[in-house]
């Protein structure tokens, strides 16, 4: 399959091919993890099989009499620190799914045109500290939270929530050096032209022969 090019008729670079890869698979992860348990009931940060309850993103679910709660922070007290507030500020998880999205259309847009290349590094920039944020939040939550139910003999077990995450956020990061490297590229390229545009074209003499 060619290779996609730019208007002017230049290859696209293959580091900018890479980070929307990347992006993309890192987007869907988080996108995953957003609407885990309640909504994706096989995507949960925390099991306690003692009393068949998994816990995700926006609730959770009591598989023995199939009882499940959605809600923007919630309470599971004393398990789950800080009350609703820990688990409400996990709308980051979200949030930052958001701005993946926007930063994966942005660098594909970057593969057509790499005007739009500083936009897209932005973007993949703040998307990348919103991962960061947001799986510090979820780390700190459920950490604690699994320690907790362990110690109430509630047998609690991690889920694919926070693999995910983190696999999610190494993505993002990994893209940060790849669309700088092809904004760079870009950049020279264009400098190049330009330097090469305000050169004095050499006057030519024609040989005379007479």
């Amino acid at each position: 399959m060619p290779r996609q090019t730019y208007a002017t008729g230049r290859a696209a670079p293959a580091s900018l091919s890479a980070a929307a890869f990347l992006m993309f698979v890192a987007t869907l992860f988080y996108w995953l993890v957003a609407f885990s348990v309640p909504f994706i009931k096989h995507i949960h940060f925390v099991h306690t099989r003692e009393n068949d309850v998994k816990y995700g993103t926006f609730g959770w679910c009591a598989l023995a009499n199939r009882v499940c709660y959605r809600h923007v922070g919630y309470a599971w007290h004393p398990e789950i620190i800080d009350n609703t507030h820990l688990t409400g500020s996990l709308i980051l998880i979200a949030l930052t799914a958001a701005f993946g999205t926007f930063a994966f259309f942005s660098l594909l847009h970057s593969l057509t045109d790499l005007r739009s290349g500083v936009c897209s590094f932005f973007l993949t920039l703040f998307t990348s500290f919103l991962a960061f944020l947001s799986f510090l939040l979820a780390l700190i939550c459920f950490g604690v939270a699994h320690h907790r139910f362990n110690r109430a003999s509630l047998d609690a077990h991690y889920g694919a929530a926070l693999p995910l995450l983190i696999l999610g956020w190494l993505m993002y990061m990994a893209c940060i050096p790849l669309v700088f490297i092809g904004w760079l590229r870009e950049h020279h390229y264009r400098r190049r032209n330009l330097e090469a545009s305000t050169v004095p074209a050499t006057p030519t003499t024609r040989r005379r022969w007479f």
